[in-house]
């Protein structure tokens, strides 16, 4: 579990490339969660946000952050992930090449303590289990329960991120240096997924996060019986997103980039290399290609999380 060490070498391409779905996306997802909540459970959701509020002292990355408890939590579990030794309860490394669902016990050793300093081990799935119990623990106190509620907020949005339920020897994406737009500064595929897709259709829809979100709902709002109705498998979930990672995140570059097996000895610097040997350049085609899956997923995203959240409460 060393992508954390790479998320960080690659932020000289991206500065933002291992937040999930970055401020929008989160932000988005945690609207539509929001208005899918039955009234009673709205108002508690409300109540121990508000009452046990994020640390005003604590740098907060995403600045544009919608007045709603449930958004502006969003993104506060990429804010406190290095000092909480966090950082790998957001992802999980199943590798590309992997198409049969099995254990993901090779991927993803269970929830601890941090060892000199270093992160606690985990993955997206486990840590989501781990936070969950919490949550539903009345006996817990309101702080607590608060905490294991904004990470819920947010791990129930990366996990449906495609890039954060795989590995293609490339950290996720993180070691891959692709053209954007148009733009000279080159960015990496984790950072296209995470935000720049979704920032594009914000900028072309002249929309902010709530009004997108709410287009979003009207759009996907037939879902909700579905989606809200299937049985709570984290586990299934991170299948379901690196299912979709080889096919549409990789799959419809031009060209796209192989799966390939993993190599413990690959360097980041190398994979980049490799990626940019293919002189990839992510255009309009690319965009219209991706946007349906990246729509669907924050969808899915809400309403699963929001039926958990109707569940837990």
């Amino acid at each position: 579990m060393i992508r954390f060490i790479f998320f960080l070498l690659a932020s000289a391409l991206s500065a933002p490339s291992a937040f999930g779905w970055g401020c929008e996306g989160h932000q988005i997802i945690a609207l539509i969660a929001h208005a899918h909540l039955t009234s009673a459970v709205s108002t508690a959701v409300d109540r121990i946000l508000m009452d046990n509020p994020i640390d005003p002292a604590l740098s907060r990355f995403c600045q544009d952050r919608p007045a709603d408890p449930m958004a502006d939590s969003a993104t506060w579990a990429d804010d406190v992930k290095g000092p909480e030794k966090t950082a790998v309860w957001h992802y999980i490394d199943i590798p590309l090449a992997l198409h049969q669902p099995a254990s993901t016990g090779p991927y993803c050793p269970p929830i601890g303590p941090s060892v000199d300093g270093g992160d606690r081990p985990g993955c997206v799935t486990d840590a989501m289990e781990y936070e969950w119990f919490i949550l539903r623990d009345q006996a817990r106190s309101s702080a607590e329960r608060a905490t294991a509620l904004r990470y819920m907020i947010h791990l129930v949005g990366d996990v449906h991120q495609p890039l954060h339920a795989e590995d293609n020897d490339d950290r996720g994406g993180n070691c891959t240096a692709l053209h954007c737009f148009g733009e000279d500064r080159p960015v990496n595929l984790h950072a296209i997924w995470d935000y720049k897709v979704i920032q594009h259709q914000l900028e072309l829809k002249r929309m902010t996060q709530p009004e997108y979100a709410a287009e979003l709902d009207n759009r996907f709002v037939g879902k909700w019986s579905e989606w809200s109705r299937e049985k709570i498998d984290f586990i299934a979930w991170a299948w379901e997103s690196h299912d979709l990672a080889e096919p549409v995140a990789y799959g419809k570059l031009k060209p796209p980039i192989p799966v390939q097996p993993l190599d413990a000895s690959a360097t980041c610097d190398a994979q980049r290399d490799k990626a940019t040997a293919l002189n990839i350049s992510v255009r309009d085609e690319y965009f219209s290609e991706t946007m349906p899956a990246i729509d669907e997923q924050h969808a899915k995203a809400a309403y699963r999380l929001a039926a958990l959240l109707n569940q837990s409460f």
